[in-house]
């Protein structure tokens, strides 16, 4: 596997996934029970945005730059960026590191709650490692991410949440995706699963949707946001989550958040933040 996270942290879809990641588990955390998080391609917990790999793409300039120079009114995205560590009106993030999913997560769990952190790549799991070696609770295993989830599922705790954001670099990752959200529910169905999805001009992702419509999940909620045009042909166009399990009100209480984040993020003329049902009870 050759994909480097280095080159994109901080983009537009990280802040994306970031801050449904931090909303799913400020409300996850509302109550007192212990909590379980699984995420199944870890990468290695933080990016240093002054690295020559980020800075040959300068992504973050249209992600985490740009929701910076505003001032957030959500609570979701505030939220994001304190945890975060780069609250909005600061120094600016170009000169400072950008957390991935398992800091981010750290962050917003409590002492109580247990985590576990797959990555398959050898270097990226060892920095991991180093990264979160003070945290109780805390896994680092390096290994087959899609495989985990019949490792670890379901949890002692039967609460919590399943991250998972593969780096498409197969053909066939879209399949074997939602294959593995086929194995998650059946491992755990009363678990919370958030799964990201890049949105390109190649229409992959639509055939993805479709085919979960039809795969007999139930409660399947989708969040999109498109920063350019559906069919522009410049690689990323948007990043969607499909969530298993949401929250009480999740979804009607995102509506806000990703119309924000549209705001900041969006290319003029492509309107759309989409939070809406892909499969009801």
């Amino acid at each position: 596997m050759n994909y480097r996270h280095a080159f994109h942290a901080g983009n537009f879809a990280d802040v994306h996934k970031h801050t449904v990641l931090i909303a799913l588990l400020e409300r996850l955390t509302r109550k007192p029970k212990p909590l379980f998080f699984l995420d199944t391609h870890a990468g290695r917990g933080r990016y240093d945005l002054q690295s020559n790999d980020a800075r040959r793409s300068n992504e973050s300039q249209e992600g985490i730059d740009r929701l910076r120079a505003r001032a957030p009114v959500n609570a979701d995205i505030a939220r994001y960026l304190q945890l975060a560590g780069l609250p909005a009106g600061e120094a600016q993030p170009s000169t400072a590191s950008y957390p991935g999913s398992p800091l981010l997560a750290l962050a917003a769990l409590r002492e109580g709650d247990r985590a576990v952190f797959v990555e398959q790549q050898t270097e990226e799991a060892r920095v991991l490692r180093n990264e979160t070696r003070h945290r109780r609770n805390v896994s680092v295993v390096c290994g087959d991410g899609y495989a985990s989830l019949t490792t670890w599922l379901p949890p002692k705790e039967n609460r919590g949440l399943v991250l998972m954001d593969p780096p498409y670099e197969s053909a066939k990752e879209f399949e074997t995706l939602a294959e593995a959200l086929g194995t998650f529910v059946g491992r755990w169905p009363n678990g919370v699963c958030a799964a990201w999805y890049p949105m390109k001009s190649s229409r992959e992702s639509a055939r993805f949707l479709a085919t979960l419509q039809h795969s007999g999940i139930r409660r399947v909620l989708n969040v999109e946001l498109l920063v350019r045009p559906a069919d522009s042909p410049l690689g990323l166009n948007g990043s969607g989550m499909v969530i298993i399990n949401p929250p009480w009100q999740l979804d009607l209480e995102l509506r806000s958040t990703m119309d924000e984040l549209h705001g900041a993020l969006g290319a003029e003329g492509a309107h759309r933040a989409k939070v809406q049902w892909l499969v009801g009870e």
